[in-house]
């Protein structure tokens, strides 16, 4: 079946998405089908026409970070920097309309009436997630299209672990960073918050489903599921606050998980005992690129 722009506008309609919303969006764009035209900038004008004129979506656009240790000097984040979030990022950078925010490492984009909003004073000083506060605030809400298997969960459970200070209790906060570029001068960027892996999000998803507050369906031939940001943000938070645990992945050597974060005391001698040698290579002694 080949979608266009109005079939792509009712699926999302369908989803719930209506004229006004705020949408953070992540999406697998290979898994929608074929579209007549170009699929990206089909994507991306059947996303504004669902929200309108006086909506806003909103995408990750997060850059590369190294351990200090092992920092590419060569690679300097400013507004042109490739994201690694895949191909929507990239389409959302390339819209005449959209507004990048300056943190280093974690950079959000948007296009909309409430870009600038958003992503105001969201540079090297802030935290990483603190766009997802102002997401809540304007009662926003989020979107997995084609990607809720492969790149699970909602990105308010880092913001939940940032509220509840968990991002501060990791081993690799302030050890891993990238350079910049500020008013012409290049400078270090040192991530203080370091939330880790986020392959366990999707334990949080029958939650969701429990309370009924997860809606799910098409968008093009992708599965797609849509949430009330702060429906998430309030399930995240006190699961995790009971447990902080509970997010954790289930990957035995996931050196985030399982190796640096404080509140795993449970797990982390046994790491350090089965995969010292495999942390050793990992953080010293790759070479350095000067």
């Amino acid at each position: 079946m080949l979608h266009d722009e109005d079939s792509l506008v009712n699926d999302l309609e369908a989803l719930g998405v209506n004229k006004g919303d705020v949408l953070l969006v992540r999406a697998d764009l290979g898994k929608v089908g074929k579209v007549k035209g170009r699929i990206g900038e089909t994507i991306i004008n059947a996303l504004l026409t669902a929200v309108g004129i006086e909506g806003t979506i909103i995408a990750l656009s997060f850059t590369k970070t190294f351990l200090l240790q092992k920092i590419d000097k060569k690679y300097v984040f400013d507004n042109n920097t490739v994201p690694i979030t895949g191909a929507l990022a990239k389409l959302f950078l390339k819209h005449p309309s959209s507004i990048r925010s300056r943190h280093p490492s974690n950079s959000f984009v948007a296009i909309g009436r409430y870009a600038s909003e958003l992503l105001e004073g969201h540079d090297e000083n802030s935290l990483s997630f603190s766009p997802i506060e102002k997401l809540l605030q304007l009662n926003g809400k989020m979107i997995l299209i084609g990607c809720v298997d492969t790149s699970p969960g909602f990105t308010t459970v880092h913001y939940a672990q940032q509220k509840l200070g968990l991002t501060s209790r990791n081993l690799l906060s302030n050890k891993i960073g990238v350079y910049f570029e500020r008013n012409s001068q290049i400078k270090l960027f040192k991530r203080k918050d370091f939330g880790g892996c986020s392959k366990g999000f999707y334990k949080f998803y029958s939650y969701y489903i429990n309370n009924k507050k997860l809606k799910s369906g098409r968008f093009g031939n992708a599965n797609t599921i849509v949430i009330e940001s702060n429906d998430a943000f309030n399930i995240e938070y006190e699961i995790l606050k009971k447990n902080p645990r509970f997010a954790l992945c289930y990957i035995p050597d996931c050196l985030s998980c399982r190796g640096t974060v404080l509140y795993n005391k449970r797990d982390m001698p046994l790491f350090y005992l089965k995969y010292f040698p495999l942390v050793i290579k990992k953080m010293y002694l790759r070479p350095v690129k000067k």
